[in-house]
């Protein structure tokens, strides 16, 4: 029995030479309403969207190496067991585009792919459902996360963990660290205005105070009015004498170096801790700008980001990953390398990847049982993953005038278990 009492389940791990070593697969057992364990499936193809080119190509970089090392370890496997057959992955590019990611995705349906790894975002995810609810096609994503898209009976599956769950990690870190109210600092776009939604929400439950927060356009260039905004609304919160350790929480992207460059030079907001969301975790146009970083560090910006997995396999993983891009990867990419294993399981299970109604039922099976690199898999009733998701805080720090970030808290979630945040160095202010 595995430790939520569901029966069997998988666990893999890898040589260092990069053949797949998979140990106690007895993962198939009683999934498909009982089908034998390696069916012969035939050749096994799968699609894959991945951004290649535009804002999000360097996620899809290496999203593409971790599902290039997927298709080479599920066939080095099945020739191991003497299976037969070999997994496909066809590849196309999104460019960023929900637009794009569409036609790509009637380019796989033209092909006969009924199963794609993929959209990585949620525009390029909202793009494709349509189609693939009127097509019968199946899409695994391993980055989308917004909650607006969580809906029971589509044909979205999404591996990493909802933006709610990142809400709940910030926010407990705010208050675990003594504040007492936040001013949001958001750009206007569906995650800006739903990260805030939900950061407000969660810590009014956990008896903050929450300001309205200055919202700017996403294409603004001069942030002196907002930051006047924001400057305004932090004073009067001080001054109620109700909040007496204000935090900012701030959602954007890379005009925050700009926005830091100006916050910095007012004593109002450079002596308040400033909290970011994933989009700012581990930025490298923060840490490549040293004005920009130099004030990350005085209002100790502290950003959250999905977090390693606890399976030994991740860090080796990550670590090939690394290797062949020379870029330390997103958690969203070693998501793609389970996506991968859990398609080609769940086709195994079902005899193949071209029947859509046994895919699909055999897939939430598969998630259900299975332990990858980065956790246990299993899904919730709308489809996204429901067990396994923790997130790490990065900070930047400087060591002899180089900026790198570094971890200084983890939020961590075990299934069965109370949630708990571990804070591995420093103070916010």
């Amino acid at each position: 029995m595995d430790g939520h009492g569901k029966g069997v389940f998988c666990r893999f791990g890898l040589s260092w030479s990069g053949v797949v070593v998979v140990a106690g697969c007895l993962l198939v057992l009683g999934l498909a309403a009982g089908t034998a364990l390696a069916q012969k499936a035939g050749p096994l193809t799968f699609g894959v969207l991945l951004p290649a080119t535009g804002p999000l190509a360097e996620s899809g970089k290496t999203s593409r190496v971790a599902l290039d090392m997927a298709q080479a370890d599920i066939n080095a496997y099945m020739a191991a067991s003497n299976q037969g057959g070999q997994a496909t992955f066809l590849f196309e590019n999104t460019g960023s585009s929900p637009e794009q990611a569409l036609e790509k995705l009637k380019s796989l349906a033209g092909r006969g792919v009924r199963v794609v790894i993929g959209p990585f975002s949620d525009d390029e995810a909202e793009a494709c459902l349509e189609f693939a609810d009127k097509n019968n096609i199946l899409l695994i994503s391993q980055g989308s996360s917004g909650p607006f898209l969580s809906k029971k009976g589509d044909n979205l599956f999404r591996l990493s963990p909802s933006d709610t769950y990142q809400a709940e990690a910030v926010t407990g870190l705010m208050r675990q660290e003594g504040a007492t109210a936040i001013v949001p600092l958001w750009r206007g776009d569906r995650f800006g205005d739903d990260m805030t939604v939900h950061v407000k929400a969660r810590f009014k439950q956990l008896g903050g105070e929450a300001l309205p927060g200055s919202r700017y356009a996403p294409d603004r260039k001069d942030f002196t009015p907002i930051l006047d905004d924001l400057a305004k609304q932090v004073g009067q919160a001080q001054r109620s004498g109700k909040a007496p350790k204000v935090a900012i929480y701030y959602v954007g992207g890379e005009e925050v170096v700009p926005i830091l460059k100006a916050a910095a030079k007012r004593p109002e907001l450079a002596g308040l801790g400033w909290y970011g969301s994933s989009a700012t975790a581990m930025l490298d146009a923060i840490a490549k700008d040293p004005e920009s970083a130099a004030a990350a560090m005085k209002v100790r910006l502290t950003s959250p980001r999905y977090g390693e997995g606890g399976a030994n396999v991740y860090g080796q993983v990550e670590r090939r990953i690394q290797e062949k891009t020379d870029t330390f990867p997103d958690t969203q990419s070693v998501v793609a390398y389970d996506a991968a294993w859990a398609a080609f399981f769940t086709a195994q299970s079902v005899g193949g990847a071209t029947d859509f109604a046994r895919f699909k039922q055999g897939f939430v099976t598969t998630c259900e049982r299975m332990y990858g690199a980065t956790g246990w898999l299993a899904l919730n009733e709308h489809g996204d993953r429901r067990e396994d998701w923790d997130f790490d805080f990065w900070v930047l720090k400087n060591d002899g005038g180089k900026y790198f970030w570094e971890k200084s808290a983890r939020y961590q979630f075990e299934p069965g278990t109370a949630k708990e945040l571990f804070i591995s160095s420093g103070q916010t202010k």
